[in-house]
């Protein structure tokens, strides 16, 4: 639960901002004490407050309270300042206050909801996943329990055999082998993981009672990223596995992603749409995908500028990845365009899905300098089994999208096998 307070009645921020963090799923609760907020974010674990760094010279003691709540609390509780002027010593002041971000009036909605959400999915983010393969049943124990008491998830193999089908089934941020095993070696078993390449990316740690430099150096040249000499400290190990771990995930998440939105791109996208269409059919399931358009886009980068585009595009991503459902899939597809695939929603369920976000995009502000405006979204809908493949679903989800633009913008078309099916306006 994402727990964000304001001080009751203070409304500096701007009660417009706010309904747009609301649309974005950021809920803002006006908290009519400190005592609320100490509560509520210890009880969680989770807690941030947005303050106007005004208090700072006008109520010293209230800043000095929230000092006193977070010196107890800790990272439970965040602290973000807003202020109508941005220069060095204003930031310094909201430093010193335990502050740890800071935006200027008028807050950017997109800006201030990415940084709420980082600081949130700090805490939230998903375990490392440790693959650990070692002959000694004791001694792969010892390990899986170090790493799983630093909160890590693990999955073991005693056989180099098992190792490939362990791989396809946890797909491990991370791979800890044991350099001598009998039947295959670690550097062999490497040579192995690394003819596959969706598993190429995987860091290997050699763990291993060698210290034989040029043995060592042969291990990592066959496949392996890293040695590590027996016996290991439990700390050790937990920070050497963490750092190549998180590594990982970030190399793996902008290979995957788009720069501008964070959401997947193109090819990832349609990746998983054929992955997702392969799994429908094996279980016999529906599964729709949704072409979605900002309308009248290009007139904006001529009107206001391409940086003003940029944001719109990161608007509405932010609005996808957060009032879909949690098994959805978005990514930008490419320009203004963007691609959404719905496992388990019938071309029905699609378009009530789509045209939810279609009303909410409709509502967000945008702004450039003084000027405040808004911007309509249309869609084409298709899905599986309708149409039997990922290119004949992205072909029928863009007809319908064209049809959308023909019948005046703003709204969702449906397609089916035969002739678009119906429009929701």
């Amino acid at each position: 639960m994402k727990n964000v307070f304001i001080p009751a009645g203070d409304r500096g921020i701007g009660s417009e901002l706010l309904e747009q963090l609301r649309i974005y799923g950021i809920t803002v609760r006006e908290v009519d004490g400190l005592g609320d907020v100490a509560r509520l974010s210890a009880s969680t674990g989770t807690g941030l407050f947005l303050v106007d760094a005004a208090r700072i010279d006008r109520e010293p003691a209230f800043v000095a309270e929230i000092g006193r709540i977070k010196e107890t609390l800790g990272q439970a509780l965040r602290i973000l300042f807003y202020a109508d002027r941005d220069d060095f010593e204003s930031r310094l002041k909201t430093v010193r206050a335990g502050g740890e971000a800071f935006f200027q009036l008028p807050v950017d909605a997109v800006r201030l909801a990415d940084r709420i959400d980082s600081l949130f999915n700090e805490k939230e983010a998903e375990p490392f996943r440790v693959l650990i393969v070692d002959d000694d049943p004791e001694q792969v124990e010892y390990n899986s329990e170090v790493l799983k008491r630093a909160g890590m998830m693990t999955s073991t193999a005693t056989d180099p055999a098992q190792v490939i089908p362990l791989l396809i089934e946890t797909k491990p941020d991370i791979i800890l082998m044991d350099m001598y095993m009998p039947g295959c070696t670690g550097p062999e078993l490497a040579g192995i993981v690394r003819q596959n390449e969706a598993f190429a990316p995987i860091p290997i740690i050699f763990l291993s009672v060698e210290r034989d430099l040029e043995k060592q150096i042969s291990a990592i040249r066959r496949g392996g990223d890293e040695f590590l000499e027996k016996p290991i400290k439990p700390e050790h190990l937990v920070s050497s596995v963490a750092m190549r771990a998180e590594r990982t995930r970030a190399i793996r998440f902008y290979m995957e992603r788009d720069y501008l939105t964070g959401l997947l791109n193109h090819t990832t996208l349609t990746d998983r749409l054929s992955n997702e269409v392969l799994r429908a059919r094996r279980s016999g399931a529906v599964i729709s995908f949704a072409k979605i358009d900002i309308d009248r886009f290009r007139g904006v980068n001529e009107r206001y500028g391409h940086l003003t585009g940029d944001r719109i595009l990161r608007s509405l991503s932010r609005l996808l990845s957060e009032r879909l459902r949690r098994t959805d899939i978005v990514g930008r597809y490419g320009g203004e365009e963007f691609g959404v695939i719905l496992p388990g929603a019938d071309c029905r369920c699609a378009a009530r899905l789509v045209d939810e976000l279609r009303e909410s995009f409709g509502r967000l502000s945008h702004r450039f300098e003084e000027v405040s405006f808004s911007l309509t979204l249309s869609a084409g809908i298709a899905s599986y089994p309708d149409f039997v493949g990922p290119a004949d679903m992205i072909e029928a989800a863009d007809r319908a999208l064209r049809k959308s633009k023909d019948l005046g913008r703003d709204r969702v078309s449906v397609e089916s096998p035969t002739s678009l099916r119906y429009a929701i306006t």
